[in-house]
């Protein structure tokens, strides 16, 4: 994980000098940068509601009863898995609405290519 964080701080280092040197390419750069940031945040985030299921010693309440959302084991499994959950529940929405969209365009072409063909 720290050598992740390295990672991060560099390209983002990396990105900033990018940034002032050359303005027309700051746009992609910058959420370049906001992608990376915002992914490894994701992966982290879901490694951990993950990891929380198996951490939790479910016959012993007192393993548990200091922990964020404690002292109820449902609250801290919402609190530790709630917002890898929540990324992921938006991730699947993001890739389905993708989806339809995309075949929308692939159909739109083709009925264009047809028409175009018949004139």
């Amino acid at each position: 994980m720290f050598i992740a964080v390295i990672c991060a701080f560099l390209a983002l280092v990396v990105c900033s000098v990018v940034c002032v040197v050359s303005p027309r390419s700051r746009r992609w750069v910058l959420r370049a940068a906001a992608m990376l940031v915002g992914g490894l945040l994701a992966i982290y985030l879901i490694a951990r509601g993950i990891a929380e299921f198996f951490i939790i010693d479910y016959s012993d309440p007192e393993s548990y009863a200091q922990d964020w959302g404690g002292p109820h084991l449902l609250g801290v499994l919402a609190v530790h898995s709630g917002p890898g959950l929540v990324i992921l529940g938006a991730a699947v929405t993001y890739f389905l609405r993708r989806r339809t969209h995309l075949r929308a365009a692939v159909q739109q072409a083709q009925e264009h290519r047809s028409a175009v063909r018949r004139v």
